[in-house]
């Protein structure tokens, strides 16, 4: 895309200092199609610019050493010392997946994909060609999906080596501001401890929104600083140490009789010595749901999903159906509104965060059912423009009638134990 100077000013007479697109005045008569096809352009070009990039420096960084490679990215690309560093580091990976440079050069895949694919590359064998494929058709959160099943399939050991890297790569710093006294905590953990320390801060988070005042104005960033401090400062003397819902799923090896597949709720795939090793240490009940043992058709008994609900929720929707959002920050909705007469029920129910709860009960976006069957958020049909805000709209109940109760889990759900007990569910 060419480059030219703004007109020049009628009233001082001077240029402006900066070229623009000769397009960018023209945005506001563009229509969504076209507004569309920019953005598909903007996307092509930032690929291509990063490839141009990466390739610079790698030449550079072969020529002159990665240190002068590391001190050119902080003069003329003005980043700072961590940035310079990651650019070489990420110059030097692309060097070994010449086939994800080449696609990122033709624009034909985003600059966060390429990145993720040499990364990986880096750190153990993968096989190139089928994850450009993959970039090209996926969005950045299947695309890392894809590519954490494909180390997994590849490392040959089930994973476990993949996961004892992650593990020594496990970090935490926690040290004191000199500009305002504050103490900054930063840390990295892998896929298990990460998933416990997100699920204990939630159930905290929960626990002090449901013990505070209806009028506490906290921000969520407060409220996780708070359930931070009170999960490791509390007194375990006087109540029982805090304990943590670990979900993970499973398929069932019939042939060999033998648990399969095991992952955490985030999708990432776990070593079954893993799931065996947290079943031990953590006094973990595999357990499955069944639709006549457990409550997960209350009607109008209950407002609120059940603990049995919540844990079954979590396993069918896996995250907030709108954004994604982890499961464990997600509340449960009534498809057909409870006012409205909904029920409790297992198949009116789905997992959404508190921003795309508002989206629904304040500017109309609706629950549908995708391809496969699978619950998502759709925006109204007309945008704002039928539904004014404040106006609670779930769209057309979905829920399926109560006599088909096999209708939910497709993969079975089991014996669900007090709150008190914590357990792994294997469906």
């Amino acid at each position: 895309m060419e480059f030219r100077p703004l007109e020049q000013g009628k009233q001082t007479g001077r240029a402006p200092s900066r070229p623009v697109w000769p397009e960018a005045a023209d945005v506001a008569g563009l229509s969504l199609c076209e507004l569309r096809e920019r953005l598909g352009l903007i996307k092509k070009a930032e690929a291509r610019l990063a490839a141009m990039k990466t390739e610079t420096l790698a030449a550079y960084a072969s020529r002159g050493g990665e240190g002068l490679a590391r001190r050119v990215a902080l003069e003329e690309l003005q980043a700072s010392k961590q940035q310079a560093r990651r650019e070489v580091e990420t110059a030097s990976q692309f060097s070994q997946v010449p086939e994800t440079l080449d696609a990122l050069g033709a624009g034909e895949i985003p600059e966060a994909h390429a990145k993720q694919i040499a990364k990986a590359a880096s750190q153990g064998p993968v096989d190139e060609s089928v994850l450009v494929e993959a970039a090209r058709r996926e969005d950045f959160g299947t695309f890392s999906r894809t590519l954490r099943d494909h180390l997994h399939e590849r490392s040959g050991d089930d994973g476990k080596s993949l996961m004892a890297k992650q593990r020594e790569r496990r970090s935490l710093s926690f040290f004191k501001s000199s500009d305002d006294g504050m103490f900054i905590l930063n840390g990295r953990f892998d896929p298990v401890a990460g998933n416990r320390i997100e699920a204990a801060l939630a159930d905290e988070v929960r626990r002090q929104r449901n013990d505070s005042d209806a009028g506490d104005l906290t921000g969520f960033d407060q409220r996780m600083a708070d359930a931070l401090e009170n999960l490791v400062c509390a007194d375990t003397g006087d109540r029982k140490p805090h304990g943590t819902t670990l979900i993970l799923t499973a398929g069932w090896d019939a042939l060999n009789q033998k648990l399969a597949d095991a992952r955490l709720l985030d999708g990432t795939p776990l070593p079954i010595d893993e799931v065996v090793r947290l079943a031990c240490n953590a006094d973990i009940v595999p357990a499955v749901f069944n639709t006549k043992g457990q409550e997960l058709w209350v009607g109008r008994k209950h407002r609120l999903a059940t603990e049995a609900q919540r844990a079954a929720l979590i396993i069918r929707d896996k995250h907030c159906i709108g954004c994604g959002r982890s499961a464990v920050w997600c509340e449960a909705h009534h498809i057909e509104e409870w006012l409205s007469g909904g029920r409790t029920d297992i198949d009116n129910l789905v997992l959404v965060c508190k921003s795309c709860h508002h989206n629904i009960h304040d500017d109309g976006w609706v629950v549908s059912r995708d391809r496969n069957g699978a619950y998502e958020l759709q925006p109204p049909p007309r945008p704002y423009a039928e539904f004014p805000s404040g106006q609670a709209r779930s769209g057309p109940s979905l829920a399926r009638s109560q006599s088909n109760p096999e209708a939910f889990p497709e993969v079975g759900i089991t014996t669900w134990q007090p709150k008190e007990s914590r357990q792994l569910l294997l469906s």
